[in-house]
């Protein structure tokens, strides 16, 4: 590429309409990835990376909307923390969620490909975590919650804002003087801080008990038939009959494997689908009830506390931030 500069500390790329995709790997910190352009402008993308001592730190500004799908690549625990506008993750099965800056972040592992639309001007740092701080953080299994399972990182606590404003500044220095901020031993001064910080925040947030290693054959046939029925008014006595399991057998059996009841679990997926509609970017603040009675929610207050719990956003909030990117 032509218009590519380097410097020890990052890579800053320009994207032309003339080009429409590239391939980057980024000094082992970041999986394999393209960057896809989805306007006709010229914009530029800057992506700067180093370590603080174990930690990889990426910190990546997009200068127009833009698409970016990470390739499975090895073992990584990857943080990412919007810090202007917002994008979108989907996984390999296409559910997406919506990431905003000062909302939320996404914990994710690199097991799995994984598809990111960045809004305009998007601003993200992304942290990669080791072996040894996730035990720090409180462990592979607290840490699994968050990859397999919510996928979510809130910012709405005393903790959570704390590590997000952290993360501010250190994203700040970098963008100020990369090479100071990676060489000059500030990166290796504040891991300690960063760590503690991140691990105040998940602490902050609910946790659900660790999954077992195996999953009965009769929590798989639930949550298969709700996932079939997740548009009916589903009790549990329908889902306890057709697991052939008691109810207080399968009530039990899911806080151990899933951490939640049989209908929170129901709730959950419904949360999901709800969620996916309107990120789309298709939906107005007139059609949330609409398409959340669609998935079984009844109650508009219930529904509007339960979403933000597992959203960390107002379902109004997600509809105004998809419209606009």
């Amino acid at each position: 590429m032509g218009n590519n500069q380097m410097s020890n500390a990052g890579y800053m790329y320009r994207l032309s309409p003339s080009l429409d995709s590239f391939q980057a790997t980024m000094s082992g910190l970041l999986r394999p990835c393209r960057i896809s352009q989805k306007s006709s402008r010229s914009y530029r993308t800057e992506v700067s990376h180093g370590r603080m001592k174990p930690f990889g730190l990426t910190a990546i500004r997009i200068g127009g909307q833009a698409r970016i799908e990470v390739d499975a690549h090895r073992d990584m625990t990857l943080l990412q923390i919007p810090l202007q506008g917002n994008f979108i993750s989907r996984d390999q099965r296409g559910d997406g969620l919506l990431y905003s800056a000062g909302i939320n972040a996404q914990l994710v592992d690199a097991h799995s490909p994984i598809d990111l639309e960045f809004h305009p001007s998007t601003r993200m740092l992304i942290f990669n975590l080791n072996d040894s701080q996730i035990d720090i953080l409180g462990g592979k299994a607290l840490v699994e919650q968050f990859t397999h399972n919510k996928r979510v990182i809130s910012f709405n606590t005393g903790a959570g804002r704390a590590f997000y404003h952290l993360a501010e500044f250190v994203m700040k220095e970098i963008e100020t003087d990369r090479e100071a901020f990676f060489d000059g031993g500030l990166a290796d001064r504040l891991e300690d801080s960063l760590l503690a910080s991140l691990a105040a925040a998940l602490d902050a947030m609910p946790q659900q008990k660790p999954r077992a290693t195996a999953v009965p054959c009769y929590v798989q046939r639930a949550e298969r038939f709700m996932a079939d029925n997740l548009d009916k008014n589903l009790t549990l006595g329908e889902i306890v009959t057709v697991t052939g399991a008691s109810a207080r057998t399968l009530h039990r059996t899911f806080r151990e494997v899933r951490g939640d009841t049989p209908l929170g679990v129901l709730k959950t997926m419904r949360l999901e689908k709800v969620h996916a509609e309107l990120i789309r970017g298709t939906c107005g603040a007139g059609d949330i009830t609409r398409v959340a009675m669609r998935w079984g929610f009844n109650h508009m207050g219930l529904f509007a506390a339960d979403y933000r719990n597992r959203f960390g956003m107002a379902p109004s909030e997600t509809v105004r931030r998809a419209r606009s990117s």
